[in-house]
């Protein structure tokens, strides 16, 4: 698999479940992108207000506190563009259509893979890349 670098970017994790943090977490570190874990919806937005050069989230679904698509709709409410990848073990119709109409802009199953992921990195944080 080509090795892509990318520069000026964040990414950030919003994830509950620490197995599932640490396996993004060795995929995105094996690419090099700084990146922050929120365990829930309100950290993750929280933590958008707080680093600017956030470019991607990783949104999980389920979440104590509050779940992805409340603080996706919430994200959007603010008018922040920051493409949004929910990541999710229920992929059923339902999910993915509540999903699309909060605001985010893809939808992986878990477990999450390195050849998914570096696909939907590749499409969204392409001006971001070093050549």
């Amino acid at each position: 698999m080509e090795e892509i670098t990318y520069k000026g970017i964040e990414i950030l994790i919003a994830e509950d479940n620490n197995i599932n943090y640490e396996l993004l977490d060795a995929i995105i570190n094996r690419l090099g992108i700084p990146h922050f874990w929120a365990k829930n919806g309100v950290e993750a937005i929280d933590m958008i207000a707080q680093h600017e050069n956030i470019s991607l989230i990783l949104m999980d679904i389920n979440m104590p506190v509050m779940d992805g698509i409340t603080a996706t709709r919430i994200i959007r409410e603010k008018e922040i563009k920051i493409p949004i990848i929910f990541q999710t073990a229920y992929i059923s119709d339902e999910n993915q259509m509540e999903c699309f109409k909060a605001g985010g802009n893809e939808f992986l199953s878990k477990p999450i893979n390195l050849i998914s992921l570096n696909f939907i990195l590749k499409k969204y944080l392409a001006k971001f890349e070093i050549q």
